[in-house]
């Protein structure tokens, strides 16, 4: 029994003297272990606002066409959308949010590629083109 004592006193010496700094660095090479908290830096946020979105005349007129059959204009006849009666939208205005705002048609995002990243709403004749992150309006024309 005495045998079995001293190395085990030995590996308990061991152990205990064993600076913490040692155990964490042994930790880290080898993060297998149970229990073990990791601690990770999640990636940078971009900042970057969407690039303006530089419509020509006929590209416009395509969105409208193929927005004309999509029953997507706002009326003031829900509760809902009372509070947003007296909005006036111009770009760069922060559309309300309780107007609900539609995915563009997948033909035309497949047509015009950089139309993907917005949305839009057809609200007092024209139609608005927004960024969904911010709610601001970057474009807009009438819709007939």
């Amino acid at each position: 029994m005495r045998c079995l004592s001293v190395p085990l006193l030995a590996l308990a010496s061991v152990v205990c003297l064993t600076p913490p700094a040692a155990i964490a660095q042994n930790n880290q090479k080898n993060p297998s272990h149970s229990g073990d908290v990791i601690q990770s830096i999640p990636p940078p946020i971009s900042q970057k606002t969407t690039p303006p979105l530089d419509l020509s005349d006929d590209q416009r007129a395509k969105i409208k066409q193929d927005l004309q059959g999509q029953d997507t204009q706002v009326t003031f006849e829900l509760k809902s959308t009372q509070s947003a009666k007296n909005f006036n939208p111009t770009v760069g205005a922060t559309v309300p949010s309780n107007l609900k705002t539609h995915a563009l048609p997948p033909p035309l995002i497949y047509e015009m590629p950089k139309l993907e990243q917005y949305t839009y709403l057809k609200l007092k004749g024209q139609v608005l083109i927004m960024n969904p992150m911010t709610s601001k309006i970057v474009e807009m024309f009438p819709a007939t």
